[in-house]
């Protein structure tokens, strides 16, 4: 792409004085930035450069057949930040069209718990789809039916929405609306897990893998209780457990749990259980409970739906980004820009790294190879909140 070429900046008339004492002054050119959303190009968009050197270390990563790397001879990437694959479990029983007091405000109309998982799940699809891949599952699936039988506990083979790369739009056009005065069903908590572990299972590559399960009830509908409504679903434990040993850790909200026994009634709800405690052993099977008392998120209002998802996720996204290849010698970072206007956060220098990551605001390189940089402190949940990056680079002349 055009925009590649070099910015001379040290030398008004764009070239060095072979005369000077190369002590004296140090000359630099700047490469203009690459973002999430360039193209990898020195030709037409979505093409890649064939002939273009292959740096593969600090050692040697500044020579090329010809000597040292001039400055336009290293095209930098994008940046390749590590994608986390997360599956949205989303429950979908007739209850979810119960009515909240989804702001705390008594002058404001009541909505449905669909109603604001709708709302933050949009809102977090929205904010993350350049950083997260996310998939989306319905338990029970739009085929069940409201009648107590098995037909209200259908769950897909697979998952409404596959797991993928901007799937924001995909999901909210695959879920019932924010509005919807039609979804029905039972509990079917465990099949939900399950389709989710399957489509992790299908997935090839390293990149961290997750499930956020969201419940407002107790988990029923197992084929194998008498009563498929009014006895819980122990299979959950066990389905959750296993998930977490294939490596996907399943993380727990709860919309509106109430903390106290289940009266022995045939009202569709598993009966003389308390699933406040359920879910608590559930994050602790997890491997995702909260410090205190309460493990897992039970979000009494939208505003603690939306926070609870945004800590989540910002426990799932990583900071650390890739370069796409190492950073030659004689190349050096200039700038990281997070976020974008009007709030942008931009750390200067050539290089300029943080010395403690765990106590700092910048960047530093994850290991001497030089081919990724890890976001810390007010940069890194920066990022997490937008998904933004863009990173330019410079050169010292030779």
């Amino acid at each position: 792409m055009a925009w590649f070429a070099l910015l001379l900046s040290a030398c008004p008339d764009g070239k060095a004085d072979s005369d000077s004492d190369a002590a004296s002054e140090v000359m630099t050119s700047i490469l203009p930035p690459t973002t999430l959303d360039d193209s990898t190009s020195t030709g037409e968009p979505g093409t890649t450069t064939q002939d273009e050197p292959d740096p593969t270390g600090t050692s040697s990563s500044s020579t090329g057949d010809d000597g040292p790397l001039k400055c336009d001879d290293f095209i930098p990437l994008k940046p390749e930040p590590l994608v986390p694959r997360v599956v949205l479990v989303l429950d979908k029983s007739g209850s979810m069209l119960f009515e909240w007091d989804h702001d705390g405000d008594p002058a404001t109309a009541a909505v449905t718990r669909w109603s604001s998982l709708h709302a933050v799940v949009e809102s977090m699809v929205g904010g993350l789809d350049s950083v997260v891949q996310f998939g989306a599952v319905l338990f029970p699936s739009l085929a069940a039916k409201a009648k107590p039988t098995i037909d209200a506990c259908v769950v897909g083979s697979d998952l409404e929405v596959p797991v993928g790369p901007q799937a924001g739009a995909a999901i909210l056009g695959a879920i019932p609306p924010a509005d919807t005065t039609t979804i029905a069903g039972g509990t079917p908590s465990t099949d939900g897990i399950l389709a989710a572990v399957s489509e992790l299972d299908s997935l090839e590559g390293d990149e961290p893998k997750f499930i956020i399960f969201i419940t407002d009830g107790a988990a029923n509908c197992d084929p194998g209780n008498q009563r498929l409504f009014d006895d819980y679903d122990d299979r959950l434990a066990t389905t959750v457990a296993d998930a977490r040993a294939a490596g996907y850790q399943t993380h727990v909200v709860g919309i509106d749990i109430s903390n106290a026994l289940t009266p022995v009634l045939q009202d569709g709800n598993p009966d003389g259980i308390n699933p406040y405690e359920k879910l608590n052993e559930l994050a602790e099977i997890a491997g995702t409970a909260r410090p205190g008392d309460e493990k897992f998120y039970n979000a009494t209002n939208e505003q603690e739906l939306q926070a609870a998802l945004m800590a989540i996720t910002g426990d799932v996204v990583s900071c650390e980004i890739g370069l796409g290849k190492p950073v030659p010698d004689h190349f050096y970072i200039q700038r990281v820009e997070i976020g974008e206007e009007p709030d942008p956060q931009e750390y200067d220098g050539q290089d300029t790294q943080v010395g403690d990551c765990g106590s700092e605001s910048g960047w530093q390189y994850t290991s001497p190879a030089r081919d990724a940089i890890l976001l810390c402190g007010a940069a890194c949940e920066h990022y997490k909140a937008t998904g933004l990056i863009e990173i330019e680079y410079g050169c010292f002349i030779p």
